[in-house]
């Protein structure tokens, strides 16, 4: 959020500026600057740039989990518990409109190892729902897992389940 701030707050300092005349700051507002500063140039070092949003208004609005997908790859019956032997499915919805995303799926275990990703590309021009599934032939290690949803590559949505 502090991002959104430190425009903000340039904007105010402009514009306090503008306004002000001839008249001198009082040396508090000069002593607070600079540990602003110095503040918001350590946090821009810390924090690792972010992949880009698409354009156009596209959002996620649900992420459902479940066994099964219906005629419309919805899920009919959504759960957040599974058995060590169950197809997972993540039916993604979306609203909005784009000229072009990805859409992706990374399964993860409570280790935080990866158990899966895939990508979808999507040029959505009415709601969609997308689906990601994994399976595998030999159960599944028992435990708590989570499955990300993002837009090129910014996660967006994120949901935990268990598998027992």
């Amino acid at each position: 959020m502090r991002p959104i701030l430190t425009p903000l707050a340039l904007l105010l300092s402009l514009l306090l500026v503008a306004c002000g005349g001839d008249e001198e700051a009082a040396p508090a507002d000069e002593a607070e600057a600079p540990a602003q500063t110095a503040a918001e140039t350590t946090e821009a070092v810390a924090v690792p740039e972010e992949a880009p949003l698409p354009g156009g208004d596209f959002r996620v609005v649900a992420v459902e989990l479940g066994t099964e997908l219906d005629e419309e790859g919805r899920v009919p019956r959504p759960q957040d518990v599974f058995t060590t032997v169950d197809t997972i499915h993540a039916a993604v919805v979306g609203v909005g409109t784009s000229p072009g995303l990805t859409l992706s799926a990374r399964w993860l275990f409570e280790d935080g190892s990866q158990v899966a990703k895939a990508g979808q590309a999507l040029v959505p021009e009415v709601p969609t729902v997308t689906t990601f599934s994994i399976t595998q032939p030999e159960p599944w290690p028992a435990g708590a897992y989570q499955v990300e949803i993002a837009i090129n590559d910014r996660v967006v949505e994120t949901r935990s389940f268990t598998i027992q």
